[in-house]
Order: structure tokens, then C-alpha cells, then sequence
């Protein structure tokens, strides 16, 4: 018994101390960045993310040692990974305006249709575990609704223990749609972000291919095609064509 004890006591010390280790990296980071020390900062910050860890704090604290250090590239990247993370944070959407402005590469978006962009934006603007969260919220509610429903003799009580019913247990299924949206957009990214100073995007996968444009460090992408260390890319603008993998890193 004192053995199973001692275990279960272990496992949970190395636990906290594994937790712990992060977390004062994080917090060094932070004093790095303070004090000016913007390149240690990065390392730092890499070194968590590398470790399997990862926040929208620290994808965010991340992004600002980037920029401070005139790498808009990769501070780009981090913002919009911290996005993801926490779609509704107006700091990290007011540091991504003022970077975008700061780019070399202009687009113009193609219109949209309204349906569409609305039902995006919608399941944009929570994460993947957030829409769950409210999914299985949903779906209790619509649980007790159907109990209402049934046990309840009264005529009001029941209709509302019905229509309650549906109702929720349709946002729910809304949600969790939502939910597996974006955990599909989390496991296989749909946009990057070129790292490189510039880039030449070809007609073709392959480096005797047609130059057709070039992009600049920060430039957002959309994914297509890829094949042998190639990338297809759609523009905002709705131009396309094929970069090396190498030059992009997925959000």
C-alpha cells in the first residue's frame, strides 16, 4: 500500500515539475523581452514550444519579441497562431493590423459571398475546444428540455420542454460542427505565412517553372496543392501558383 502511494505521490510531483519547468522559461522570457534582450527572448519562447507546449500567450509574447527584432515574417506567423487560439483577443488583433500595414505585399480580397463569409467569420471566432465546450452546454440543456417534456403533465411546460428540446439540441449540433471545423483547420492548416525575405512563385513545381510574382516576408497564403517540396498558393487576390515549401510556415 505505502508503495502504490509513493508511486501516485511521484507521478504527481513530476507532473508539477514538468509543469513548473515551462512555465519559469515562459516567465524568463518575459524578463528577457523587458529588459530588451528581444533574439534570448525568442530562444526562450521557442524552447517552450518545442517542448510540446503552447498558448495564445505565448504565441502572442512570441510574436512581439519577432517584431521587436524586425522579423515581421515570423511575427505574423505568431500572431495568427495565437489567433487561433483566442479569436476574440483585440490586442493581438490590433498588433496584426499595425504589422499588415508595415508589409511589402498588398492584395485585394475577392468578394465574397455574404452567406458564406458570415457563416466563416462565425466559426472563426471561437476556438475548437470553445465550440465544444458550448456544444455539450447545448446539448445538456437540450437533455433536460427532453425530461421537461416528458415528465411534466402541464400543456405550457411541455411545449416548452419540446421546442426547448429541438432548439438547443440544434445549436449543439451547429456547435459541434463548428468544433470539428476548426480542429480540422488546427490538424491541417489552411493559410501560411511566408518567412523568407522574398520569394518567386512559379507557374509550375519546379525551379525552371515561369516566374509569374513575388512575395515578400509576411505575406499571407492560402494552401492548395503541394507535391515534392512544392506548394500551390491562392492569393486573397485569387492569383495562384507554386512556391517552395521551405519559404512558408503553416499558421
Amino acid at each position: 500500500m505505502r508503495s502504490i502511494v509513493f508511486i501516485i505521490a511521484y507521478l504527481v510531483f513530476a507532473g508539477a515539475q514538468m509543469q513548473a519547468a515551462p512555465d519559469s522559461i515562459f516567465m524568463k522570457a518575459n524578463q528577457l523581452y523587458q529588459d530588451g534582450h528581444y533574439e534570448e527572448s525568442i530562444e526562450l519562447y521557442e524552447s517552450v514550444l518545442l517542448g510540446g507546449f503552447e498558448s495564445a500567450a505565448l504565441y502572442y509574447n512570441l510574436g512581439n519579441a519577432c517584431f521587436r527584432s524586425n522579423k515581421l515574417g515570423k511575427a505574423r506567423l505568431y500572431y495568427e497562431k495565437s489567433l487561433k487560439l483566442n479569436p476574440t483577443d483585440d490586442d493581438v488583433q490590433a498588433n496584426l493590423k499595425f504589422l499588415e500595414g508595415l508589409l511589402a505585399d498588398r492584395f485585394e480580397v475577392l468578394p465574397e459571398i455574404f452567406y458564406k463569409k458570415w457563416i466563416n467569420s462565425a466559426v472563426a471566432s471561437r476556438s475548437a475546444d470553445k465550440w465544444a465546450y458550448i456544444s455539450v452546454v447545448f446539448f445538456i440543456v437540450s437533455i433536460i428540455s427532453i425530461i421537461v417534456y416528458l415528465m411534466l403533465r402541464q400543456i405550457l411546460w411541455r411545449k416548452i420542454g419540446f421546442y426547448a428540446s429541438i432548439m438547443t439540441l440544434l445549436v449543439s449540433l451547429a456547435s459541434l460542427t463548428a468544433a470539428w471545423k476548426q480542429h480540422q483547420d488546427d490538424v491541417n492548416p489552411k493559410t501560411a505565412v511566408v518567412t523568407e525575405l522574398s520569394v518567386n512563385v512559379k507557374s509550375a513545381p519546379r525551379e525552371t517553372g515561369l516566374g509569374l510574382f513575388v512575395l515578400h516576408e509576411g505575406a499571407k497564403v492560402w494552401l492548395e496543392d503541394n507535391t515534392s517540396g512544392w506548394q500551390e498558393i491562392r492569393l486573397s487576390d485569387g492569383r495562384k501558383g507554386w512556391l517552395p515549401e521551405k519559404s512558408i510556415s503553416p499558421v
